[in-house]
């Protein structure tokens, strides 16, 4: 044979036989589920996934998700599978994450470190002492410490009054360690809308200043109310005071990073009132010129389930996030008490009428509390009335509750607090 000839054959079975030993072994479409692990200093790569059946596989992640997860967390894959002598690899199409280990459970006690801003920018809160010197916030204002508060309902643990904004209480469970998340928080997720409803009124001479004396307009007067206010206006008669939180209306930015974790505490800290506890209270309710109306003093403590309706709207939400033994002053607008005067519950009876007749065997004097059955609204309802006027024609019967119009103030402490089952 030629020699030429006998050479190109031996050239092209070599070239062949080559080529069939780079090529790679077809890919395997798989569904894996199992134990993520980041892999240090091996070659088949940088993270694995280990099935149930402790089979391993390396995985061809993007960077994005892989800096989602941590060794143990639990995921699912889709995608090629290629096998070789020293690894399977699974080039990944489809990626989600089954169950995370080491995130905030609902309950749990977490503590942040957050920054709080209007959406104009204003920085009105931090517990970072760079940003407020940045900001300049005074130093003596604020607390350098991380907020500690429960996952999911936001009660404070370390006996500070109010909770934890719901959407960023809701927006920690899943986070883990180190992780940051900012929120943007509308007017009512965050300070509440503004509510015309919380201006309130005082006859000047009930003011604590001569009658003839105009305080200006703006000033802090908190320590009168034992909430946040400030002075709306004035007039020849009345003083105007507006008690809505200092950011009513405003829409904010809450940035927070998670600094700890303790989902230990989800069985801990049973002393913070929660909605659907069953609570022992002592209390003392006044009016804002200081009139006494009511008091446990001398008495059994209030007993009632929190949340339940079974207390004045503003005297429930009040004793929510209270410590046991706590004691709290709460101030309460009309239209969280007993609602506004409403002029139409107010009867003028003829002596001549049946229902006079009906009523009364003879005249009763001023102050005489009156029960009555009305049907307004089709179903019956049984309404203390009280004798406001008598004349020689007439007497006149007001419906509205005794507080009906006024804002309340309640010294509340708590006695005794059984957790919801």
């Amino acid at each position: 044979m030629n020699k030429k000839l006998i050479a190109a054959m031996l050239s092209l079975a070599l070239i062949l036989v080559l080529s069939g030993c780079s090529q790679q072994p077809p890919a395997e479409k798989v569904n894996v589920t199992g134990i993520f692990a980041a892999e240090k200093n091996n070659a088949c790569g940088q993270y694995s996934i280990t099935t149930q059946a402790n089979l391993k596989y390396f995985l061809d992640l993007n960077s994005e998700f892989a800096k989602q997860l941590l060794t143990g967390d639990q995921i699912d894959i889709t995608g090629s599978l290629i096998k070789s002598e020293q690894c399977s690899k699974i080039t990944p199409e489809t990626q989600k994450i089954i169950k995370r280990l080491n995130t905030v459970e609902f309950g749990a006690a977490v503590s942040v470190n957050f920054t709080l801003k209007l959406k104009d920018g204003n920085v009105i809160s931090t517990s970072l002492r760079d940003i407020a010197e940045k900001n300049g916030l005074r130093l003596d204002e604020n607390i350098f410490t991380p907020l500690v508060f429960k996952a999911g309902t936001g009660t404070y643990y370390d006996g500070r009054p109010g909770k934890m904004f719901g959407k960023v209480a809701s927006a920690v469970i899943g986070m883990r360690k180190d992780e940051e998340k900012t929120i943007e928080l509308s007017a009512s997720e965050g300070f509440g809308e503004y509510d015309d409803s919380k201006i309130v009124k005082i006859e000047r001479s009930k003011w604590p200043l001569p009658a003839n004396v105009d305080p200006d307009i703006g000033t802090d007067v908190s320590f009168f109310f034992n909430t946040h206010a400030v002075v709306k206006g004035f007039d020849k008669n009345y003083l105007y005071f507006d008690l809505n939180p200092e950011y009513a209306g405003k829409p904010a930015i809450f940035w927070f990073k998670l600094v700890d974790i303790n989902n230990g505490a989800i069985q801990m800290y049973k002393n913070v009132v929660e909605k659907g506890d069953s609570v022992k209270v002592d209390y003392t309710g006044e009016l804002l010129d200081g009139n006494v109306f009511d008091t446990s003093i001398g008495k059994k403590p209030l007993e009632f389930v929190v949340g339940a309706g079974q207390m004045i709207q503003g005297f429930d939400n009040g004793v929510v996030g209270m410590n046991l033994g706590e004691t709290k002053t709460i101030v309460i607008p009309p239209e969280e008490a007993y609602g506004p005067r409403n002029e139409k519950l107010v009867l003028v009876l003829d002596k001549n009428s049946q229902d006079y007749k009906d009523a009364f065997a003879e005249e009763p004097p001023i102050g005489t509390l009156v029960p009555l059955t009305i049907n307004t609204t089709g179903t019956p309802q049984n309404v203390t009335a009280i004798v406001t006027k008598v004349d020689q024609n007439s007497i006149t019967l007001d419906l509205n509750h005794k507080l009906a119009g006024q804002t309340l103030k309640f010294k509340v402490t708590v006695r005794e607090i059984k957790k919801a089952a």
